[in-house]
């Protein structure tokens, strides 16, 4: 028996389990052939049972949230792809700060804590993943990042089905720009404790309504795409856009996928598009970047 039917047979698991599921359906980009098999955990529970299986059947799993800073390859991905947005985890107020589930999505969190009076998230604002994304890649924006609002972190090891939830308090939590240095290999984020500061809900909305209403203006939302696809190359003085600005790569197209005219730090799916076309774009830029400026440019997105 296969693992696949191995996972058919789990006894006990109350998620979602889908069969040969194109990942075009559960990313941002729109793009990406099926994987083998999804398992969407709705529980603790679910997730050990999960994990008693990989060890067992030594099976290979990628971690899948929203999908917002996600290509995946056209052919597919021959594993097991584990999604965490059914997760339990509500948002709560928990001594001085918000502990929150890391399935969440950003955006629900943000209005949660609107309607809370919970201030400050200004940083991860119009981030479109999840919270366990936000804290494993450190997520922001010009307005700070991940790190700044975090407090404590609790996570899972896939490695380890019977072994406690382990917590990492703030000074465990090590990051740098877009990246964290505490999660070792198997480890998922299952929740995280948040910074608490109270403010006026009407205000905070405002704020909120207000960043919103500036990457409408800035950021081509009309078109599938995973958002920003490079950091900045900080040793450059440039930011990514106009790395790609300099190249002269604004509007570029491959197939149907195409360099943002209004910001060409993305790249958008134009209907179609294939991932080989992404990957084409995204290694021009890299070749001329480096040709051409003298500049490594490092993928913001993975790429499966």
């Amino acid at each position: 028996m296969g693992w696949t039917d191995a996972l058919r047979n789990l006894e006990g698991f109350s998620g979602d389990r889908l069969y040969g599921e194109p990942l075009s359906k559960h990313t941002y980009f729109k793009i990406g052939g099926p994987a083998t098999a999804l398992a969407v955990p709705k529980s603790e529970g679910d997730l050990r049972l999960l994990a008693k299986l990989i060890a067992s059947e030594n099976v290979p799993y990628a971690i899948l949230g929203l999908g917002s800073n996600l290509l995946v390859r056209d052919e597919g991905l021959d594993l097991l792809c584990l999604k965490t947005t059914k997760l339990p985890g509500a948002a709560a107020e928990e001594g001085d700060g918000i502990r929150a589930g890391a399935g969440i999505a950003v955006a629900a969190f943000l209005r949660k804590a609107a309607d809370s009076g919970w201030d400050g998230f200004e940083a991860i604002s119009g981030i479109p993943g999840t919270l366990g994304g936000v804290v494993a890649m450190n997520g922001g924006t010009h307005l700070g990042e991940a790190a700044d609002l975090l407090l404590e972190v609790r996570t899972f090891d896939l490695r380890k089905p019977e072994a406690p939830l382990r917590a990492r308090g703030r000074d465990e939590l090590k990051f740098s720009y877009r990246k964290n240095h505490f999660l070792e290999p198997g480890e998922i984020v299952v929740d995280a404790k948040w910074k608490l500061v109270r403010g006026d809900s009407a205000t905070i909305r405002e704020k909120l309504d207000s960043l919103y209403r500036r990457r409408k203006e800035t950021q081509p939302l009309d078109f599938p795409s995973c958002g920003s696809v490079f950091k900045n190359p900080k040793e450059s003085g440039l930011r990514a856009w106009e790395v790609v600005e300099k190249l002269g790569l604004r509007g570029h197209r491959i197939g149907n996928a195409q360099i943002a005219e209004k910001h060409p730090n993305w790249i958008l799916n134009l209907g179609d598009a294939k991932a080989r076309d992404v990957i084409a774009l995204i290694e021009l830029v890299k070749s001329r970047a480096a040709a051409e400026l003298g500049v490594t440019m490092v993928e913001e997105v993975r790429i499966l």
